[in-house]
């Protein structure tokens, strides 16, 4: 019978190939639209580095998580855990910051043409690159402190605070860190907010200036821009949710004297869910229009 460790890391190491083979074949999908169109949208551009991003998050979490379950606690040294937690914080970093852009480019493709930010609309496109690099650096540059700090394996069983697990240990966490990692969560949460319900909004109305000008007999939900809406709902939903848990058992581990030794494990764990579904939301899109939905929507409600 298996012990409770590992049945643990069987669960992170379930998580994690599910993830990565979801990841992998949204990858390969976006890749094959590329190379069977004249020019790649922004969007095929942004979803093609999350599903790199999340496939780095699955990698660097999950992997050492099931290697912990399945007896190998001494797997990493001072270097391997610089490498493997600045990976994973760069990507974490990375994941919120390029839904965030994500939604603000949906947000300002399907606004109406007497929008402010129809100007913006003629070089989304072009932009798209260069905002991706600055998300890049920057978050580049937020981590240097996790590389920094983190060191393994850990001489003590008691987790100071939420960055420990049992195979890295961080002691000293900046608090100049922290301020700008939760200002620039904030601040990328509540544009995606902000975003979703501005998108929600536009395409509610749109629906309903086309149910008003034409009579159809498709079902609403036929309608490329409540698909739409259905999708962005989910997605959001699934990030900002599993975000939220993330974040609850974060505030436990780092501020609450008495721990169980389970908490740690599920925050990871929580943390992995969002890369893990997130492309099962999407791949429903892709199979019924491996051009992406947004660049259809961008065109019918251009009409």
């Amino acid at each position: 019978m298996l012990s409770k460790t590992a049945c643990l890391g069987m669960v992170f190491l379930t998580a994690t190939a599910l993830g990565t083979i979801a990841n992998f074949f949204l990858f390969t999908s976006y890749m094959l639209n590329i190379l069977t169109v004249d020019k790649m949208s922004s969007f095929t551009f942004i979803f093609t580095q999350l599903t790199l991003v999340n496939s780095t998050m699955l990698v660097s979490k999950g992997i050492p998580q099931t290697l912990q379950g399945l007896g190998w606690n001494d797997f990493l040294d001072d270097v391997g855990c610089k490498v493997v937690f600045y990976l994973r914080r760069v990507s974490e970093g990375l994941s919120i910051s390029l839904t965030c852009l994500l939604c603000a480019l949906q947000a300002i493709t399907i606004s109406p043409s007497n929008s402010r930010w129809t100007k913006f609309k003629v070089r989304n496109t072009q932009q798209t690159t260069s905002s991706y690099l600055f998300c890049l650096i920057i978050n580049l540059l937020i981590e240097i402190p996790v590389a920094i700090t983190v060191r393994g394996p850990r001489n003590s069983s008691n987790i100071t605070n939420a960055f420990d697990s049992v195979f890295c240990v961080s002691e000293h966490t900046i608090g100049a860190y922290l301020i700008i990692i939760t200002f620039r969560n904030v601040l990328c949460l509540g544009l995606m907010v902000l975003a979703s319900g501005y998108m929600v909004f536009l395409l509610h109305k749109h629906h309903q200036n086309f149910q008003k000008i034409r009579s159809t007999n498709l079902s609403p939900r036929r309608h490329p821009e409540i698909q739409a809406t259905q999708t962005i709902l989910l997605f959001m939903s699934t990030f900002v949710s599993f975000y939220a848990l993330t974040s609850i058992f974060t505030l436990f581990l780092s501020y609450f004297e008495q721990k169980s030794p389970w908490m740690l494990p599920t925050a990871i764990f929580l943390s992995l869910c969002y890369p893990t579904i997130s492309p099962f939301v999407l791949i429903p899109t892709v199979l019924k229009n491996p051009s992406i939905v947004w660049i259809k929507i961008k065109s019918s409600l251009s009409h």
